[in-house]
């Protein structure tokens, strides 16, 4: 349809002969506002330096519009370069007065008047590659009338651009040939002057604030790492600075068109990040981890690149990027009202600077959206409020966190000082402290040499060597949390083949612990050939409740495995796990009973099953899933349910890795409080 308009329109200009008033202008028409020549001048294809005459005969000529908008001009009336000429008529108030005429293209151009150039942008060539585009950015060029009333203003250019990749310089440029407009001289060469300075001032002045802030905010994430808030407002300074100088850039381009595309794009990208730092922020301080809904603007601003990319949807950025802004305002909005809601320290602080920027971005929506025209000065404060209301809030809030923290550092500065003092004083007054510290410290070497030793000597009642089974991989792990521990494992194979495995965790730990351990490794030495598990629990309670252990005893687990059966049973400890290789899940074995040493003939379970290939079992102490961080959390049984199952398929001794990886990353690093103990199985 588009293509049957364009060769019938194209038909029609080049068989009518268009008559074309001259264009009236006169000093009261220019003092109202600038007189835009938008519609058809006088058009002939090709190049002639005598087309530059005020007498040449134009009679002839098609008639197009020099805005050569892709859906008007016919296909067949551009070949790259041409001649426009449109006359002018001028009345008497204008006599021996000039005027401004301002042109803007991505071509390049010849401008005459009444047969002289008056103005050249670019390089005009009929040769593609002689060509040299030049973007006038609508700067003045004079045009001096005389006492005659009727001229002529003829423009030789050329876009050969538009002939090789027209739909590239549609979809980014919007035109392919030159918009221009005559104003009053004077009004023109103020407004360029003011409004030049006024833009790269207020754009290098504004981006240059957001650039110093992102630096230091990024600094300061930088020397602590664990304030994100500092670091998402960085990304929303750098985001706003990226703006706006790529704003005051676009008008330094003149010749390197790709750039406004660079600038254009590095604007566009500049606002989808801005609106992820602002949400990430508000994130950052009132939820103690970043909510999932943030994926769907990280999802969001990279749709928006991708459209900005395809000249088939670029048309939608322009509805897709308000609609982004819009929901990414109402998020922050929500969960700032959540915040003072809740009442979340310095939120208010927060809260303003949000509200105010809601009330910028709706009043921008109203405004478009029923096309309203308001008073420029109360648009320029309400934009200036908007605009530095928000990083000013989240500055002050900054500000404020970093006050309150060096605040609390110096009151515990000085309680710390205080305390000193006291100490310092006490020790003055106390001569003997000094001897009663070193006898304390003596006495601790000793004890500290005599764990020493003691823990070499539970360690030497742990297998030296793992036994070498030929359906099974085997790999053990022990992390004890004092010199000596009461965790414990061993292993026994019978003349049948049967394999026992225990797990031992003693109550406590240290040399009573470790005492429990030694008597329960010479009784498992004694009954771990007996195939009654049952049988062998009631003996070893007996015989540790026989030494007289007081509150002391041991949980513990014993599996034996025959092929694929294996007979387990336990005393205390916690479930064990087999992770079932062709389900893929992990499958709990809760058995439940008091420690060995407490109770007599205590009614312990037995539980049988099968292991098939790929399977694995775990066997673990309690101090793994009781383990705690920083914050005092329990790391919890499901966690460990839920990470074993991500492992499974891993070999025995890359498990233990990933389980010794796990804790570390639990604790910072730091030691666990209890002793740690792992023995994995798994059927070849």
């Amino acid at each position: 349809m588009r293509l049957l308009f364009l060769i019938l329109f194209s038909s029609f200009m080049l068989n009518a002969q268009i008559i074309l008033d001259p264009v009236l202008i006169n000093a009261d028409s220019l003092t109202e506002k600038p007189i835009t020549l938008s519609k058809p001048w006088k058009y002939s294809q090709g190049d002639d330096s005598t087309w530059a005459n005020k007498s040449f005969d134009d009679s002839s000529w098609d008639t197009l519009r020099p805005r050569l908008d892709w859906e008007e001009y016919p296909v067949d009336s551009w070949t790259g370069i041409g001649w426009f000429r449109r006359e002018i008529k001028i009345d008497s108030s204008l006599y021996n007065k000039s005027v401004a005429l301002s042109v803007n293209h991505y071509g390049a151009s010849e401008i005459y008047f009444n047969s002289e150039k008056i103005a050249e942008y670019g390089n005009v060539s009929t040769i593609p590659d002689s060509e040299k585009v030049y973007q006038p950015h609508s700067i003045p060029v004079a045009i001096n009338f005389t006492n005659d009333t009727n001229y002529v203003l003829a423009v030789r250019y050329s876009n050969h651009a538009s002939i090789k990749e027209p739909e590239w310089v549609d979809s980014w440029y919007g035109k392919h040939g030159f918009t221009m407009q005559i104003n009053n001289i004077n009004d023109e060469i103020k407004d360029q002057i003011f409004n030049g300075k006024t833009n790269f001032g207020v754009n290098f002045g504004i981006g240059g604030i957001f650039f110093s802030l992102a630096v230091l905010y990024f600094l300061l994430h930088l020397f602590y790492s664990k304030r994100k808030e500092n670091l998402y407002y960085a990304l929303f300074s750098f985001s706003l600075a990226l703006l706006f100088f790529s704003s005051m850039l676009q008008h330094l381009v003149s010749t390197k068109l790709i750039w406004i595309i660079i600038f254009k794009l590095i604007a566009v990208t500049g606002v989808a990040l801005a609106f992820l730092g602002y949400l990430g922020f508000i994130y950052s301080i009132f939820y103690n981890k970043i909510p999932k809904q943030i994926w769907f603007f990280v999802s969001g601003t990279i749709i928006i690149g991708i459209m900005f990319f395809f000249s088939s949807i670029r048309e939608f950025v322009n509805y897709a990027l308000p609609i982004y802004i819009f929901l990414a305002t109402i998020e922050g909005f929500r969960s700032i009202i959540i915040a003072i809601k809740n009442k979340k320290e310095h939120s208010w602080v927060i809260g303003t600077g949000v509200i105010v920027f809601v009330i910028l971005i709706l009043t921008i929506f109203v405004i478009n959206l029923f096309s309203l025209k308001p008073n420029q000065i109360f648009i320029l404060i309400l934009f200036l409020i908007g605009l530095f209301g928000l990083p000013a809030s989240m500055s002050v809030y900054l500000a404020r966190s970093i006050a309150s923290t060096n605040l609390k550092l110096e009151e515990q500065i000085i309680t710390v000082k205080e305390l000193s003092e006291k100490q310092i004083q006490q020790e003055r007054n106390n001569a003997d402290l000094k001897l009663q510290s070193e006898l304390v410290e003596a006495e601790n070497k000793r004890k500290t040499k005599e764990l020493e030793e003691a823990r070499e000597l539970q360690l030497s009642m742990l297998p030296k060597e793992l036994p070498d089974i030929p359906n099974l991989d085997i790999a053990v792990y022990m992390k004890t949390a004092s010199e000596v521990g009461g965790d414990y494992y061993d292993f026994h194979i019978d003349m049948d083949g049967t394999l026992t495995v225990v797990l031992g965790d003693a109550t406590g730990h240290g040399m009573k612990a470790g005492t429990m351990v030694t008597a329960t490794k010479s009784l498992f030495g004694s009954y771990a050939a007996n195939d009654n598990i049952l049988y062998t629990f009631h003996e070893m309670t007996r015989c540790l409740k026989q030494l007289n252990f007081h509150m002391l005893s041991m949980c513990l687990a014993m599996i034996k495995i025959n092929g694929q059966n294996i007979t387990l049973s336990s005393a205390g400890i916690p479930p064990i796990l087999i992770y079932r290789n062709n389900e893929k899940s992990v499958e709990q074995l809760v058995i439940k009973g008091m420690p060995l040493g407490t109770i007599d003939k205590f009614p312990y379970e037995i539980m049988k099953s099968q292991l098939n290939k790929g399977d694995t079992i775990l066997v673990m102490s309690d101090g793994f899933p009781e383990l705690m961080n920083a914050e005092k959390k329990m790391y919890g049984y499901n966690n460990v349910i839920e990470f074993f199952e991500s492992i499974g398929e891993y070999d025995p001794e890359n498990i233990i890795k990933e389980l010794k990886n796990e804790i570390n990353n639990w604790t910072d690093g730091n030691d666990p409080d209890d002793d740690v103990t792992f023995v994995v199985l798994k059927m070849k």
